[in-house]
């Protein structure tokens, strides 16, 4: 698929590129003129007119093989067919841009054009998305996306966002966080009592896990490893793909799959950019970053579907909650929703949970 869509683009290219030729030498013009018209740099011009070619960056902290890079590429190729060469967005990995927060703040005031970013940095600059990141209020996959696909892309295009300097353009899945320990099977909270599990440095996430009944451990991510093969933790908490990713699958064998948070990436244009674009570009450019969501679900599913074999196969135990067991778990944690921020997100939250 990746060679396939280089290929493409490389056709573009030089389709773009011998029509500007073409039509520079019917009108007389000079090889300069196409040099300038072809290195546009972002923010120059409103819509490439036909024959140009205009360069955007899009920022990523993800390395370049990883499921949602190769999301961004089928995005940024669409854009580029459906533009016939016009609209070119070249997709930085590995945080060369700047790191997450840096890539939020390049785009509020355009001098980054497209950004991917976690929901978690987000949520400091649009408030809302907390709502949509509360633990327990998503049951399943299919009540993941329909949230994300309808209120997630309300909060996405909203004023809030565009105040806030950006225009949402998609999300990416970054399936569930799920909790893994060095001690035994979790079915139920009853089974967290007392354990010491590590957690971001979030006061949410902390009051999750002392309504779990468990002890809630502020450590660097570099010391997990070492905290469970010490026991001075006894578990932590991950998506299955990045519990396998750190090996942390090696020093606790139990994982639940309980999914209490989901923190899915966006992808995000600069409000200024939008501005500048026509109606016709930008929906060009959203309507392809919607359909490489739902590439990128396939490919999200295939990598957690060998992951899970995997780790079987390791003799990792997977714990798959039932109905009842999972209740269990939205009983103990559903408080949080009226008392996070004294119930400011309790409407939204309602209406997420509704939708299950």
């Amino acid at each position: 698929m990746a060679k396939k869509m280089i290929s493409r683009r490389n056709f573009m290219k030089c389709t773009a590129a011998m029509a500007a030729a073409a039509g520079l030498a019917a009108c007389g013009g000079s090889g300069n003129s196409t040099s300038t018209a072809a290195s546009s740099t972002a923010g120059t011009s409103s819509t490439a007119a036909s024959g140009e070619t205009v360069k955007y960056r899009c920022s990523t902290n993800h390395a370049e093989n990883f499921n949602v890079s190769q999301a961004l590429r089928y995005w940024s190729d669409l854009v580029l067919e459906r533009t016939n060469g016009r609209i070119e967005i070249d997709i930085y990995y590995d945080a060369v841009l700047g790191d997450e927060k840096s890539a939020i703040e390049q785009c509020q005031y355009g001098g980054l054009e497209f950004a991917r970013i976690n929901i978690s940095p987000m949520c400091e600059f649009v408030d809302d998305l907390n709502a949509l990141s509360m633990p327990y209020i998503y049951k399943n996959d299919e009540h993941f996306w329909k949230v994300a696909e309808t209120l997630g892309m309300d909060i996405l295009r909203s004023d809030k966002m565009k105040e806030a300097g950006f225009y949402g353009l998609t999300w990416y899945d970054g399936g569930t966080r799920n909790f893994y320990n060095s001690k035994h099977e979790i079915h139920t909270p009853a089974d967290m009592k007392g354990m010491n599990i590590r957690v971001q440095e979030s006061n949410l996430m902390i009051s999750m896990i002392e309504a779990l009944g468990a002890v809630a451990t502020a450590m660097p991510y570099g010391d997990v490893y070492s905290g469970l093969q010490t026991g001075v933790i006894d578990g932590a908490e991950n998506s299955m793909v990045q519990y396998k990713e750190v090996s942390h699958c090696e020093v606790a064998k139990y994982f639940t799959l309980d999914g209490h948070t989901r923190a899915p990436d966006m992808l995000v244009m600069s409000e200024k950019l939008r501005q500048k674009l026509s109606e016709d570009d930008v929906k060009i450019i959203a309507d392809a970053a919607m359909e490489s969501w739902v590439y990128q679900r396939d490919l999200w599913a295939e990598v957690e579907a060998n992951v899970r074999a995997e780790l079987e196969k390791a003799g990792n135990v997977i714990t798959d909650l039932t109905t009842d067991e999972f209740q269990q778990f939205v009983d103990a944690c559903s408080p949080l929703w009226e008392s996070y921020n004294d119930g400011k997100y309790l409407d939204l939250i309602n209406q997420a949970v509704a939708m299950g």
